[in-house]
């Protein structure tokens, strides 16, 4: 296989020529998920959201899509400790990555002081 395409959070969606496989699995504090050819591994729970039961997905709420593939933006996986995606049985060879990243939490009201504040960890091996 020479392309792997993932819809973090949303459903099976295929935009042009690229099918995204959906990443819809329910999770817990501790869950490992397995898709076709590629699964994920997240760890930790929310303490302080107020929130009784934990959502690990979450909605976006955008006015209208950052770009013409908007569909991608309107969920994400959430992970308040880790979040590891592994892809299976890739051909050897050199890779093209694009990771496409889009603020959908705070949206829309006084939360934008948050903007710009994530920190990522990538390992591509």
């Amino acid at each position: 296989r020479y392309n792997l395409f993932i819809n973090c959070g949303g459903s099976d969606i295929k935009i042009g020529n690229t099918t995204y496989s959906g990443d819809t699995a329910q999770a817990t504090p501790s869950s490992f998920s397995q898709g076709d050819n590629w699964a994920y591994s997240s760890t930790g729970h929310f303490l302080d959201d107020e929130n009784e039961k934990d959502a690990y997905i979450v909605d976006g709420n955008l006015s209208g899509p950052p770009t013409e593939n908007g569909q991608l933006y309107m969920n994400a996986r959430l992970s308040p400790i880790s979040l590891t995606y592994y892809g299976f049985c890739l051909k050897r060879g050199p890779y093209t990555v694009s990771l496409r990243f889009a603020e959908i939490m705070f949206t829309g009201d006084k939360n934008y002081s948050r903007l710009g504040r994530r920190a990522f960890n990538i390992y591509i091996q």
